[in-house]
């Protein structure tokens, strides 16, 4: 779907001085390249680094979706609703925190500790913003320390703390000549969700430290949570011409409606995908209706061999589909709760796919990770991904290639003597991904079947039209990932 297709037509705008343009790159979107894990859950002192596409591997209870959910409750902190709430979930309310955390606040603590802490890096365009946060729960839930940072220097920091009040002491960069400006603020909150509201940003030093909290929060905020559940994908859905798609993906019907009517030539790329992954022939993706209409089932049409639908379709196939719908759509798409006051082009959806090799064979798992892989080449998101067995990582990237840093494989295991996570970082498998010109693309279409020929195949993936456009592995178009609700 062409973003501007509907723009009025007009005289080009004039390009502001740092803009992207022809001779000049994109300015690089607000991204978490790093994650520390220094007290939660199973984890001390451990860092995990972020590649476009980082893999996660290891046995059932070593920890890999540990170190998805420290993203995810960084995410909900970045909302800006209470420590309590953001993680023990909110009753009666939409959005990422209608539910709770894996386990809740009590269960991010360590065993026999008091806190937790975590950090993360955000890339920005104005350099690497570094969070570090400690949460006590000894008593009030609270704020005990946060730190924020721009290439070492020091913008927002916490001191003395009023527990019996629950207010916090806050710092933050001021170069005028009253010096930094102190206030307390409550304690119960992300200190750095607060800020927006807080700074005045009548100085160049509050302007730059407002900057800084809205490229973490922007990058924070548009991290979603992926776990597909079979068992609630199966029933009928309500069609809603708006559907989001929650965490569970059991509204995974109503999305695909509304990816059918929204946008054709994306729901054919999903069916291509899809039809990559079945063991026999797909013939196409539908819809059946009841209720005329108002309630909808997702149908898997297998020509000779009949119509299946969600409702008796097999766990792996469901969860693919869900894992493909979210890798070629966008956060419009997703149960998020964004920064909608940031452009869509400056944001960067990052998607945690939990156990995506479930229920899958080694060459259906690997479908998804290469097409996780070309969509992040694109700069469209970024994945971490938990698998059980690395066999579909190997066969999706091979054993060998020159490091691009585009994917990142980890080891989880745990230490037997402490129980603890170790992370092992090995080498990226992946060889240098063109850039989006002519030389990209064919890099593309050379080694994943990414280029023109699948733009041609449009949306003509949908129906029977569609089956000239399985096997092989899945096809993306020469298009980005579309934002549908932007």
């Amino acid at each position: 779907m062409n973003r501007d297709a509907a723009a009025p037509a007009g005289p080009a705008p004039l390009r502001t001085r740092g803009a992207p343009g022809p001779d000049r790159p994109p300015v690089p979107r607000p991204t978490v390249e790093e994650l520390r894990l220094t007290a939660f859950k199973s984890y001390r002192r451990a860092v995990l680094p972020l590649a476009p596409l980082t893999v996660l591997h290891g046995p059932a209870g070593v920890g890999k979706s540990n170190a998805l959910d420290a993203l995810a409750v960084l995410s909900r902190l970045a909302l800006g609703e209470e420590i309590t709430g953001s993680l023990n979930g909110l009753p009666g309310r939409t959005g990422p925190l209608a539910t709770p955390v894996r386990g809740g606040l009590d269960g991010c603590v360590p065993h026999g500790r008091d806190a937790v802490i975590l950090g993360c890096t955000v890339r920005s365009p104005r350099g690497r913003i570094r969070l570090d946060l400690v949460i006590r729960t000894d008593g009030t839930v609270r704020i005990a320390r946060e730190s924020l940072s721009l290439d070492g220097r020091i913008l927002v920091d916490t001191g003395e703390q009023d527990v019996r009040n629950g207010r916090v002491n806050v710092c933050w960069h001021n170069d005028t000549r009253q010096g930094d400006i102190r206030a307390p603020l409550p304690s119960g909150t992300m200190i750095s969700a607060q800020l927006p509201l807080r700074v005045a940003g009548s100085s160049t030093g509050e302007r730059l430290v407002l900057a800084a909290v809205e490229d973490l929060l922007t990058a924070l905020r548009e991290v979603f949570p992926l776990h597909p559940v079979p068992a609630l994908m199966r029933g009928w859905a309500k069609a809603d011409p708006q559907a989001r798609l929650r965490s569970n993906a059991g509204n995974i019907s109503a999305v695909i409606n509304r990816l059918a009517h929204e946008c054709p030539r994306r729901y054919g790329q999903l069916l291509r995908a899809v039809q990559a992954a079945a063991p026999h022939p797909l013939l196409g993706l539908t819809l059946a209706e009841r209720e005329g209409g108002r309630r909808v089932l997702a149908v898997f049409d297998e020509g000779v061999l009949g119509r299946t639908g969600a409702d008796q379709a097999s766990d792996g196939m469901l969860r693919h589909l869900a894992f493909a719908a979210v890798l070629l759509t966008g956060a419009g798409v997703l149960d998020l709760d964004v920064a909608a006051e940031v452009p869509w082009a400056h944001r960067q959806l990052t998607v945690l796919a939990e156990d995506l090799g479930a229920g899958l064979a080694t060459e259906q798992a690997a479908s998804l990770l290469r097409l996780a892989r070309d969509m992040a080449g694109r700069n469209q998101l970024r994945v971490v991904a938990a698998l059980q067995e690395p066999g579909a990582a190997r066969e999706a990237f091979g054993a060998a290639g020159e490091s691009a840093g585009e994917v990142v494989l980890v080891e989880c295991r745990r230490d037997p003597a402490t129980g603890v996570t170790v992370l092992r970082p090995e080498a990226a498998r992946v060889p240098v991904q063109g850039g989006r010109g002519e030389e990209g693309s064919a890099a593309r279409g050379g080694a994943s079947g990414v280029g023109g020929s699948a733009a041609a195949g449009g949306s003509a993936g949908v129906g029977r039209s569609g089956a000239a456009g399985g096997g092989g592995g899945p096809v993306v178009g020469d298009g980005d990932a579309v934002d549908l609700g932007a």
